[in-house]
């Protein structure tokens, strides 16, 4: 009798969590900073919650059938690779690609030593927020409520399509301002090219070097280094350990020598 009651809550109990997954993700509006598959260089300058400087180049490569790639270089912490498909996550850490399978929780962690989070990566290429509430009347646009972050509950911008300001506020009452630039067309997308970071505890920059389509991966110009062409020099012939082109000539001296002794 006791266990038919522990199974029959159990029943409940799952069927019940598997109608609010299905509900939450049947109201999950992503929104993405770019729709194409691109590339995205990103830069990062700050100073972090312990008043250090510290910096980050990212290249994102984003792409809407496929896995998103995070290639993150850190000057101060092991370089890594943070690969999400929004279900699921995982690291490759340094160079020997060490595996490092990651939870929701681990969300939470930060990027080295720098103020940037996993989760920041994670919404980036998901793009989950919730969306607008129907029943209202008069629904928010500029209010976005994330879905499956771990850090952060909400996004507020000032305007759209293309923000000046924004403000996100998340867990234990944390809050990051940001103050937008310019936007900017890389290959018909518009994106922010220098985007002004800041809370209670830290402040930096972020801007984009470089964007491009993912089929043209190898077209940036920073990350090709210029190869000068090879100059061919004439590889001189030896004669004992004095280097010398043609055949040798008898100096003079022994010409001279030559000739007294041959009288």
């Amino acid at each position: 009798m006791i266990n038919s009651i522990k199974l029959t809550a159990f029943v409940i109990c799952f069927s019940t969590f598997t109608i609010m997954a299905n509900a939450a993700k049947q109201n999950t509006c992503p929104h993405l900073l770019t729709n194409s598959s691109m590339v995205v260089n990103i830069e990062g300058k700050f100073i972090n919650e312990e008043r250090n400087r510290t910096n980050l180049s990212i290249e994102w490569r984003h792409h809407n059938n496929t896995l998103d790639t995070f290639f993150v270089n850190l000057y101060d912490s092991p370089s890594f690779r943070f690969i999400t498909s929004g279900s699921y996550r995982y690291m490759e850490i340094g160079e020997n690609k060490i595996k490092r399978q990651l939870g929701l929780h681990h969300l939470k962690e930060n990027i080295g030593k720098t103020p940037l989070k996993l989760d920041d990566l994670e919404l980036l290429a998901n793009g989950y927020f919730k969306c607008p509430d129907s029943t209202k009347q008069k629904p928010s646009n500029n209010v976005l409520a994330t879905a499956n972050s771990m850090m952060w509950w909400s996004l507020v911008i000032d305007s759209l399509p293309h923000p000046d300001k924004a403000v996100m506020h998340g867990a234990q009452k944390t809050s990051r301002y940001f103050a937008i630039s310019n936007w900017k067309s890389y290959a018909g997308e518009q994106l922010p090219t220098l985007v002004n970071i800041a809370s209670n505890d830290y402040s930096g920059n972020i801007w984009i070097r470089s964007a491009y389509p993912a089929h043209a991966l190898e077209s940036d110009p920073l990350r090709t280094p210029s190869v000068k062409p090879k100059i061919l020099l004439p590889v001189p012939k030896l004669f004992g350990r004095i280097a010398m082109e043609g055949e040798r000539k008898i100096p003079l001296i022994l010409k001279l020598n030559k000739q007294l002794l041959g009288e």
